[in-house]
């Protein structure tokens, strides 16, 4: 059976450890909380920013009701018409479909 002075020493020792590792473990968690801190302040700054460019809604109603084409911000130019054909031709081959089988 170990002396009363080995397992003091013994139980020192582990305290020891245990404190290191423990600041070790605050140290890294004051660490990330930084970073963290300055990622929300980053993205704040960018949305207070995007919501300043961005642009105005336009409540105002489409007078004629419809939309002949969208242009994306890439230029892309959607007809919607055609999509709009595309989408009952679609419907017809599954109806056509369904009623051979």
């Amino acid at each position: 059976m170990p002396s009363l002075y080995d397992r003091t020493t013994k139980l020192e020792e582990t305290l020891a450890q245990f404190m290191q590792v423990s600041m070790s473990n605050q140290k890294s968690t004051e660490s990330a909380i930084k970073n963290l801190e300055l990622q929300v302040g980053q993205l704040a700054k960018q949305l207070a920013e995007r919501s300043s460019n961005s642009f105005t809604s336009n409540i105002e109603k489409n007078p004629k009701e419809e939309c002949k084409a969208v242009m994306t911000r890439s230029k892309m130019v959607i007809q919607a018409e055609e999509s709009r054909a595309d989408q009952k031709v679609a419907g017809f081959k599954q109806q056509l479909l369904m009623n051979w089988h």
